[in-house]
């Protein structure tokens, strides 16, 4: 998004050891995701994130605020982590990040096969092509 950390927060971000990017060009996002220890996404409110689903297919672990595109496409401690709360967004972000080693390899695993089956290139291509005919009435 526009809107980066709360003024005032950025020193207590990078103690923690947090850092936010603004917008990057396209080519170097999908290798900061590659490198990304998790990516988060704390949106009020969100369609079809294909933030998350490139970082999921980059195999970041995602963590990503409960509203309902998000909960489309993330199933709880098994594709990522889902918070509701502030607390529960540095909650989780410290278990993934400091506490639980096992736990980036098990999200990103089952969110690169979640993705593969459910958002290929070629099967994002032929729902839209299909609808695309339907519209102009050649389907």
């Amino acid at each position: 998004g526009r809107g980066g950390p709360p003024p005032g927060t950025e020193a207590g971000l990078a103690r923690g050891g947090v850092a936010y990017r603004p917008a990057v060009p396209r080519d170097r996002l999908l290798a900061q995701f590659r490198r990304a220890r998790a990516v988060l996404n704390s949106s009020l409110s969100e369609g079809m994130s294909n933030t998350l689903l490139e970082a999921m297919a980059c195999g970041a672990p995602v963590v990503a605020r409960a509203c309902p595109g998000n909960l489309e496409l993330i199933r709880h401690r098994r594709t990522g982590l889902l918070f509701s709360s502030p607390g529960e967004c540095v909650s989780l972000c410290r278990e993934l990040v400091e506490e639980d080693a096992r736990l980036a390899d098990a999200l990103t695993g089952a969110a690169g096969v979640y993705v593969g089956m459910h958002h290929s290139q070629e099967g994002e291509r032929t729902i839209l092509k299909t609808a695309l005919e339907r519209i102009l009435g050649q389907g």
